[in-house]
């Protein structure tokens, strides 16, 4: 039985064939960045799938589909016919987003702000496809934000930010090209080459990468991956900064090899945290006094460890104990609170944290020297 039996009939029942046409219409058209399609070729395929139409019922269906201020704009489907180079009385239709919309879907004040600020921190960590999705759906969404009685989701927006830790910094410049790169070859779990600037090197090297994953810690945007030499896969996974990548080309259709370890079970073993050493014991000692004890507050609330215990002194301070990963993050962190905590284990660190309290005193101490009249 055809779908559009009958338009000439009407009232409720011709309004729903109308509808339901140019629903399965809009539902034929290509994204953007495609070929278009002609009238024409689309009333065939919709009388194919059982429409009852002819190319001049199409066309009116794109004109008012495509007309601006209807409810079909509203509903985030945003169509477009551009010249036709076969035909010049002709259009190709396409959607004018790179994705389309999910039709007839308002999203709620609350799925609109989730979108914007998914747009607005986590554009960088999606592949291309997923990336062509959200700015669709992101458009539905800007318009709901503007909507009278809701912009205080559109204001909400502004009031929102990510921020790193540590010092205030510029991050490093980042090519978007290079991380839509390295998200597709995730997607699609294929390897990549890689041409890379080291910052402990001068000049370039090349590489042959299978990624495990993306990171993003503090400012920096990390690929985790294991190099490849002379057809095997050397030394375990690798980090590397996507601010110092010159150049990634995907291998498409060349699968990552087998029993990559898992991100997370990488990331566990410190790989971001730089040279992990394994776990030690650690014991700290805070200075007596209001500082030491607001520093001790914080890792009360932010413990080093999940066995962390705090005892209180009876000379006036604290011990900390906890079993933590030795890295070069928890040195300088440990450097930089030395006027406050000193280590009491494990040995080699507690040395470690002593001779660079030399080097800094007597740094500063000639430096002192140095200035003075």
């Amino acid at each position: 039985m055809d779908r559009d039996a009958d338009e000439s009939g009407g009232g409720k029942a011709r309004v729903e064939q109308t509808l339901r046409r140019r629903l399965a219409l809009v539902a034929l058209l290509p994204d953007s960045g495609r070929p278009g399609i002609g009238a024409s070729a689309l009333a065939r395929r919709l009388n194919e799938e059982g429409y009852r139409c002819v190319v001049r019922t199409v066309e009116r269906d794109l004109a008012e589909i495509a007309a601006e201020g209807n409810a079909w704009r509203d509903a985030g489907i945003d169509i477009v016919g551009n010249p036709n180079p076969a035909n010049a009385s002709g259009k190709l239709w396409s959607h004018r987003t790179p994705a389309r919309p999910l039709m007839l879907r308002l999203p709620s004040s609350e799925d609109a702000l989730l979108v914007n600020l998914l747009a607005q921190e986590l554009h960088m960590l999606v592949p291309a496809s997923a990336q062509r999705t959200l700015a669709a759906y992101e458009q539905s969404a800007a318009r709901v934000g503007h909507w009278p009685g809701r912009d205080e989701y559109a204001r909400y927006r502004q009031k929102i930010r990510i921020l790193a830790e540590g010092p205030t910094m510029s991050p490093p410049p980042l090519d978007g090209a290079h991380l839509r790169e390295i998200n597709e070859a995730l997607l699609r779990d294929e390897q990549v080459d890689v041409r890379y600037a080291a910052a402990s090197r001068a000049g370039e090297a090349s590489y042959r990468l299978h990624p495990i994953g993306m990171v993003k810690k503090g400012r920096f945007f990390w690929l985790v991956a294991a190099k490849e030499e002379d057809g095997r896969l050397v030394d375990g996974p690798r980090t590397f900064r996507m601010d110092r990548v010159r150049h990634v080309a995907r291998r498409v259709n060349q699968p990552v090899a087998r029993g990559l370890p898992v991100l997370q079970d990488v990331l566990a073993g410190g790989a971001l945290e730089f040279f992990p050493a394994g776990t030690v014991a650690l014991v700290l000692r805070s200075r007596p006094g209001k500082a030491g004890n607001q520093l001790i507050a914080n890792y009360i609330d932010t413990p080093l460890g999940a066995d962390q215990r705090i005892a209180a002194r009876p000379e006036g301070g604290h011990e900390l104990r906890a079993t933590v990963t030795y890295t070069r993050e928890l040195v300088w962190m440990l450097q930089a609170q030395a006027h406050l905590l000193q280590v009491v284990a494990p040995p080699d660190l507690r040395e470690e944290l002593r001779q660079f309290a030399t080097w800094a005193a007597a740094h500063y101490g000639d430096a002192a020297g140095a200035a003075a009249p």
